[in-house]
C-alpha cells in the first residue's frame, strides 16, 4: 500500500493522452503540471469556476490548507481575480497563483490594474479556449452554440496594456518565459494567455451535469 501511495496517489504520476496539437494548442494537463514545476513551492492557488477548474486543483500543488482558495458560489465564473488579489493581501507572504478561464477572466479583468497598481507578483493563468466551454459541453456540439462561443481574444496584449506581464503559450516551449519572470523577482502580475486543446469536456463537470 506504501508503494502504490508513493507511485500512483498524485494526478501527475496518472498516464493521460496528450492532446496538444504543436504550434496550436497545449494539453492544459501538460501545462499546468509544467507550471506547477516552475512557480516556487510556497504559494496560495485560487480557482475561479468553469470546465478548466479541475487542472489547478489537481496539478499545483499547494503548501498546506492555507494554500488553497476555491470560489464556488452559485458556479458563477468571474470571482477569480477578486478572490486572487484578496488572497494575496492576506497572505503576502506567498505567490499567488490564479487559474481562470477566459470567460471568467474577461469579465473581472478591469481589477488587473488594481493587482498592477499593488505591485502584487501574482501569476495568472488563463485556461482559453475561446468559449465558455462547460456551457459548450453542457448543451451538447449539435446545439447553436453561438451564444457560448467567440473569436480567439489575445489576452497576454491586454495584460500588457495594464501594465502586466503579457505571455502566450501554445507549446511547453513557451513557459520558459513564466522562468524568466519568477527569476527576475517580479513586482508586476504575469497573465499566461494558455490557448489549450480541446478536452472534450471534463470528466469532473460529465459525472456533476448527468443530475440535470
Amino acid at each position: 500500500m506504501r508503494e502504490r501511495i508513493r507511485d500512483h496517489a498524485r494526478w501527475d504520476q496518472t498516464p493521460t493522452e496528450d492532446l496538444s496539437i504543436s504550434g496550436e494548442a497545449i494539453d492544459p494537463r501538460e501545462l499546468t503540471k509544467r507550471i506547477n514545476s516552475i512557480l516556487p513551492s510556497d504559494r496560495l492557488v485560487s480557482i475561479d469556476s468553469g470546465n478548466f477548474m479541475g487542472y489547478p486543483s489537481q496539478y499545483l500543488d499547494v503548501p498546506d490548507e492555507f494554500g488553497f482558495c476555491f470560489t464556488q458560489a452559485f458556479q458563477s465564473i468571474g470571482l477569480g481575480l477578486y478572490t486572487a488579489i484578496g488572497a494575496a493581501l492576506a497572505q503576502p507572504g506567498r505567490l499567488p497563483v490564479l487559474g481562470t478561464g477566459d470567460g471568467g477572466f474577461l469579465m473581472a479583468v478591469q481589477e488587473l490594474e488594481t493587482a498592477v497598481r499593488l505591485q502584487l507578483p501574482l501569476a495568472v493563468i488563463v485556461y482559453n479556449d475561446a468559449a465558455y466551454a462547460a456551457e459548450v459541453h453542457h448543451f451538447g456540439k449539435d446545439q447553436d452554440l453561438g451564444a457560448v462561443t467567440f473569436p480567439d481574444t489575445d489576452i497576454a496584449a491586454i495584460a500588457r496594456g495594464f501594465g502586466a506581464t503579457g505571455i502566450t503559450v501554445r507549446d511547453v516551449e513557451d513557459l520558459e518565459q513564466l522562468q524568466e519572470w519568477v527569476d527576475s523577482n517580479p513586482s508586476t502580475p504575469v497573465v499566461i494567455d494558455a490557448k489549450i486543446a480541446d478536452d472534450n469536456g471534463s470528466w469532473w463537470l460529465q459525472e456533476a451535469f448527468q443530475g440535470h
